[in-house]
């Protein structure tokens, strides 16, 4: 079986940022076979930067064709209604479209912020972990 993962803005960030253990465990992933992933609304958060060109460019280029997801429909639903249930702040409304973007896709979701992403429901997190 194939690993499938799904990255967080935070951790993308950080792994084009600095050579910490998110940029290690993302050129990991990379020299597998592993599907790598980010859902459309993790993207609009990188992109919205501030983020020079070249940064987005390396970026886009780490997910190949298809690899940034559209936030559909039915996942909106869910997300919906996984916000109610969570009585969340509105502050989390992403962190929770991001999070069902990452169990639509039954993929691991990587992280540095576990605690935005907690009471969701069967998601698997990751947080990097210090050298």
């Amino acid at each position: 079986m194939v690993a499938h993962f799904h990255v967080d803005t935070d951790f993308l960030v950080y792994a084009l940022a600095t050579t910490g253990p998110e940029r290690m465990r993302l050129r990991a992933i990379a020299a597998t076979d592993a599907i790598l992933e980010m859902s459309a609304i993790a993207w609009y958060e990188f992109c919205r930067g501030p983020r020079t060109p070249e940064q987005v460019a390396v970026a886009r280029a780490l997910f190949g064709e298809g690899g940034i997801l559209p936030f559909t429909e039915e996942m909106a639903e869910v997300a919906a209604e996984q916000f109610r249930q969570l009585g969340s702040p509105r502050k989390r409304a992403a962190d929770i479209a991001i999070a069902i973007s990452a169990l639509h896709r039954d993929a691991v979701l990587l992280t540095r912020n576990v605690r935005d992403f907690s009471g969701v429901e069967g998601l698997r997190v990751e947080k990097p972990r210090e050298a």
